[in-house]
């Protein structure tokens, strides 16, 4: 709006400087000078200013958005709802129920007494075995060389050679000093071949008894 004051102030200023006399003007008798194109220009170019600056004014209104505010919307709240108590439930009121009879318990048969099965002829005569008689354990006997030094030095001197073991004693043979002999006999002054063994043979001295390995 300044700029359109000062525009029109300016064309206000020219005008009556182009209407005061001066020392060319024109005499009194003479007719009125024809106003000339250059004196309306200022008016026109301010008028047209005005006529643009109210335009854009205008559109610049109808271009803008109008800013509504939302009107505030009340929401109603619902009251509390006051929870549901749940009514207990009811109680089925079951009849006694008749007492069960019990069952008559059947009498029991009596245990019937079956024979003895008759025993067979070959198991009957069968005779039972007889169990043999466990065998002795031999005696556990000194060597000749752990006898008493004084008892060593005397026995005689033989020599073992092959001998013949079986289950059966009398059959039972040692070879001494080439000489066989059986259980029982004397092989030298004293020495006697007392019993033979599967790997040794007692020979009892005087009565000390002592083992002789084959």
């Amino acid at each position: 709006m300044s700029y359109i004051l000062e525009a029109l102030k300016k064309a206000q200023a020219e005008r009556q400087v182009g209407s005061a006399p001066t020392l060319q003007a024109v005499p009194l008798g003479a007719p009125p000078a024809r106003p000339s194109r250059n004196s309306r220009l200022p008016w026109l170019v301010a008028g047209g200013v005005v006529l643009a600056l109210a335009a854009a004014v205008a559109v610049w209104r109808m271009q803008a958005p109008i800013v509504t505010r939302p009107a505030a919307v009340l929401v109603a709240t619902p009251p509390p709802v006051a929870p549901a108590v749940a009514a207990p439930p009811a109680l089925a009121v079951v009849p006694p129920s008749a007492p069960a009879t019990k069952p008559e318990a059947a009498p029991k048969p009596e245990p019937v007494l079956k024979p003895a099965p008759a025993l067979k002829p070959e198991l009957a005569l069968k005779p039972s075995p007889v169990a043999k008689p466990a065998a002795p354990a031999e005696e556990k006997l000194p060597f000749l060389r752990e006898l008493p030094d004084a008892v060593r030095s005397t026995v005689p001197q033989v020599t073992f050679g092959g001998y013949m073991y079986s289950a059966n004693p009398a059959d039972r043979l040692l070879l001494v000093d080439k000489v066989l002999r059986h259980e029982g006999e004397e092989v030298a002054p004293g020495l006697v071949l007392e019993q033979l063994r599967a790997k040794a043979a007692v020979m009892n001295y005087k009565g000390y008894r002592y083992l002789v390995p084959y």
